[in-house]
């Protein structure tokens, strides 16, 4: 198993949010959008794509890891998004669609961006409650903000569109 010496995102990206220039970010966002319509094309749902889901190489390539709770070909997950990575309206007894990771994608990008979780100095609860509402946090300052906007309102459908949006993202 290739040796991922940078961790993962989670920990990277806040520690190191000065030094990560946005083409690197775009770079990033672009890397875990293709895995994960690599993952889709071989109908496999992660269930669970988060900062901590994803890990840097020698090169500060993103990787996709733990598979461990996905959904494959339809078989039930044995994990879900957490709050900040879920769709408002999420049904736990439903299988898992490939609009639920597309969400939680969206959830990544921001992440990445932006160094922080979506409403992170938020509660769990009120976040849902946010959600619900379908109020997001602001990403009008985020140089891919509407691809992420696309991703939570559920207007983008598979991990290939976002890939092909966030490449054509003008870099700043």
């Amino acid at each position: 198993m290739e040796y991922l010496e940078n961790g993962n995102l989670k920990e990277y990206v806040p520690q190191s949010m000065q030094n990560i220039t946005p083409q690197l970010q775009l770079k990033w966002s672009r890397q875990a959008a293709k895995a994960l319509g690599v993952l889709h094309a071989l109908q496999i749902i992660h269930c669970d794509l988060s900062p901590r889901n994803f890990l840097l190489d020698l090169n500060l390539d993103v990787k996709i890891a733990d598979f461990g709770g996905a959904s494959l070909c339809g078989s039930d997950p044995s994990a879900t998004p957490a709050t900040r990575f879920r769709h408002p309206g999420y049904d736990w007894n439903a299988p898992p669609v490939f609009e639920d990771d597309i969400f939680s994608l969206g959830s990544l990008v921001y992440f990445i961006m932006t160094g922080s979780y979506p409403y992170k100095d938020i509660l769990s609860d009120e976040v849902e409650k946010l959600y619900q509402v379908q109020q997001f946090p602001d990403v009008s300052s985020i140089i891919c903000g509407t691809v992420i906007m696309q991703c939570w309102h559920r207007r983008i459908h598979s991990a290939h569109t976002v890939y092909d949006a966030l490449s054509a993202v003008k870099r700043h």
